[in-house]
């Protein structure tokens, strides 16, 4: 078990996210990180400062069976993240403080060649409590820093995400996929 932060900002932050995840409602959870962003749960302690070479992660809680990690990201300005998946596993997402950017892709196809046609989805630009949710097989997504100051997020995924896959557009309509192992900077 994983775990950072003050303790009682801690307990304040998994207890309610745990419950939602027990009871297999990522659409309760959407409300949930809602209400703990109203409260002021998400301290600075559950935040990396940002990096110039890419966006920051911490891991801040690791469920010791495994049925979810919360994850802090600080993204400085113009940082994102090109368009992956999430191996499988939902998430949910809250903009705790700055404004992102996300667009939506839907695999349209998967060609024989191992290359993927995706066609794109709604896109949005968010401020602090916007909550996002990714549901297999809609998991696809960008996501990044839009404003002009470092912006924080905070992300709750259903499973140990050790791996995802990010995608590179071709000359034409195709993307090509490569693994990433995701890694942590504190």
């Amino acid at each position: 078990m994983k775990t950072l932060g003050p303790k009682g900002a801690l307990e304040e932050l998994i207890a309610p996210i745990a419950r939602a995840v027990r009871n297999d409602r990522v659409t309760a959870l959407a409300g949930v990180l809602a209400q703990l962003c109203e409260r002021g749960a998400f301290t600075p302690e559950f935040f990396l400062p940002s990096r110039p070479d890419h966006y920051s992660r911490k891991l801040i809680w690791h469920d010791p069976e495994d049925h979810f990690i919360v994850v802090g990201m600080t993204w400085a300005p113009e940082q994102g993240s090109p368009l992956h998946d999430h191996a499988g596993l939902w998430g949910a997402e809250i903009i705790v403080d700055g404004v992102m950017s996300e667009t939506m892709f839907h695999l349209a196809e998967r060609g024989e060649d191992g290359r993927y046609r995706f066609e794109r989805g709604m896109h949005r630009v968010s401020g602090k409590g916007t909550v996002g949710v990714l549901i297999p097989p809609l998991e696809y997504h960008d996501f990044g820093n839009a404003g002009t100051s470092v912006a924080h997020s905070l992300h709750v995924y259903g499973g140990n995400l050790t791996s995802a896959q990010s995608f590179s557009q071709s000359d034409d309509d195709w993307w090509t996929a490569r693994r990433v192992d995701l890694r942590y900077d504190g």
